[in-house]
């Protein structure tokens, strides 16, 4: 994907995202009418499915995905790709102190009757966006090594299976409402595609003063 491509779908994305915000903000009667639909689009409540759901829904936590994210940049540090290290630890760990302002700027309080013990406040899913970050990362390791093109779509596919179940279970568990985790994704993808584009800059930057003393010498 062209930089030019990537910063124009990342810019819809917070476009769209600015869209839920403002709504949210505003308290409009579109937001209710989509976490009413989310909500309606989760049931019926069973326990075997709660009970899944919880799980599931642990996997994609920021602390989980956090610990996960550090032994894949050890991990890549040690197979000598210390860029990648660096690179993918930064899009996981800064984007997720975006949320955090806007969660603390927003105060969305959460839903009521949750099945699942949460705090803080709700607007965007955190979940959501480092689940979405880490897919990302994962599929931009793997599919340039993989040959085969079937095999490019299968990842692709259960990576988008995995980001959809995370958002779903946020929602089902009554932690999030539907524009919460709408927001998450929109937010997330946006970083996402808006930071690529700004890669080689970047290390051209964090590399200038190395290049510059072995000059020197």
């Amino acid at each position: 994907m062209h930089n030019r491509l990537r910063v124009n779908i990342g810019l819809i994305c917070w476009f769209l995202f600015s869209i839920i915000l403002v709504n949210i903000i505003e308290k409009t009667q579109l937001i209710s009418l989509i976490d009413n639909w989310g909500f309606a689009c989760t049931q019926p409540v069973t326990q075997l499915k709660t009970i899944i759901l919880t799980e599931i829904t642990f996997l994609g936590d920021p602390v989980t995905v956090g610990i996960v994210t550090i032994g894949l940049m050890l991990f890549l540090w040690r197979r000598k790709q210390p860029t990648d290290s660096v690179w993918y630890g930064m899009l996981q760990f800064l984007g997720y102190c975006l949320v955090i302002l806007v969660k603390y700027s927003v105060v969305r309080l959460r839903p009521t009757h949750r099945l699942i013990s949460v705090s803080g406040y709700s607007f965007p899913s955190g979940h959501t966006f480092s689940t979405v970050i880490f897919v990302f990362t994962i599929l931009a390791l793997t599919i340039p090594r993989l040959s085969k093109h079937w095999q490019k779509i299968l990842y692709i596919f259960l990576g988008m299976l995995w980001i959809l179940l995370i958002m779903y279970s946020r929602v089902y568990l009554r932690a999030h409402f539907t524009t919460d985790v709408m927001g998450g994704f929109l937010l997330a993808l946006g970083w996402w595609l808006l930071m690529n584009t700004q890669r080689k800059r970047f290390f051209n930057w964090l590399i200038k003063p190395v290049r510059k003393n072995r000059s020197v010498r």
